[in-house]
């Protein structure tokens, strides 16, 4: 039989990095079924060519060992991914059609951040999540396996380029501030750094952080001056005073306050005046604030 025809069985993805040949072909832990989720999810527009190679690569290993009576080429790998080898399932968030930005998740959880995201029109191109229940739990989510470890340059260098906005929940840590400035150098070995690496080597145009409230007061407040300054001085960002929002005042059942920080490129020309300013963050207050427009005015 040939192998073009044994292409129409489905293969789960599931089954083989989890169940079927996890033991057999692939290491505990890889990027293996991250990259060819987010090649698939990414198929109708260019960034799935920054995946290409290694889902190719991939999809031939899974291949030969499903028929290793047979000989697989790069060509007949390529030839499976676009037929649809692999069996997808249903959603409850799938990606929308016609997306307005691009946007990347990190510290991704099990989603909060891109469900948000996707609600304003946003496209997620890039998801890194360390935790292996929140990676299953996101994948059940929107069909994506997230990429690992952030602080690893094997999972940095799948990040794709032209992004608009990157998202981060970044754990609060101290820094070794070495002078008085608190620059980049100082976040060194902290998770910060990483995303400060990622944002100076991608330049996207937009960044929303979030943490917990306490990080306003950590450290007697170096740790969060360190931040602003780092995203201000040394990587060209304009950064309104961060503000901490209580999730409750947004129709969420949860008291959950967290501090908020965004930042623009400086040179996009976003208007920072007065009424921009006071409106970029929502006070508890105001209720049901129409996030959208906000979004609209500042694009």
């Amino acid at each position: 039989m040939k192998i073009t025809m044994k292409l129409k069985e489905k293969i789960s993805l599931e089954k083989v990095f989890e169940k079927e040949y996890k033991i057999k072909l692939f290491e505990p832990e890889n990027n293996k079924e991250a990259v060819i989720t987010h090649f698939l999810h990414n198929s109708k527009n260019g960034v799935s060519q920054f995946f290409k190679k290694d889902a190719v690569k991939y999809t031939k290993e899974i291949l030969e060992y499903k028929y290793p009576e047979e000989e697989i080429t790069n060509i007949v790998a390529e030839e499976a991914l676009q037929y649809g080898i692999f069996d997808t399932f249903d959603i409850p968030f799938p990606p929308l059609k016609n997306p307005k930005f691009k946007f990347i998740d990190l510290f991704a959880g099990i989603g909060g951040f891109r469900l948000a995201m996707q609600n304003l029109g946003g496209k997620c191109v890039f998801t890194s999540e360390w935790d292996k229940e929140a990676k299953r739990t996101y994948k059940a989510n929107f069909g994506e396996r997230p990429f690992g470890d952030i602080t690893k340059e094997e999972t940095k260098a799948f990040i794709p380029d032209n992004f608009d906005l990157l998202c981060a929940g970044f754990p609060c840590q101290a820094f070794s501030i070495a002078g008085k400035r608190g620059g980049f150098e100082d976040t060194r070995g902290t998770l910060f750094f990483d995303v400060a690496e990622i944002i100076k080597r991608k330049k996207p145009k937009a960044i929303f952080l979030e943490n917990v409230k306490g990080l306003r007061n950590h450290n007697g407040g170096k740790t969060l001056a360190t931040i602003l300054n780092v995203l201000r001085n040394d990587l060209g960002y304009f950064v309104p005073e961060p503000q901490i929002i209580n999730a409750k005042d947004f129709g969420v059942p949860q008291n959950r306050e967290r501090i908020y920080i965004v930042s623009f490129r400086n040179d996009l020309g976003v208007p920072f005046g007065r009424a921009f300013r006071s409106n970029l963050f929502v006070r508890s207050s105001q209720k049901g604030f129409p996030l959208q427009s906000l979004t609209q005015k500042a694009a």
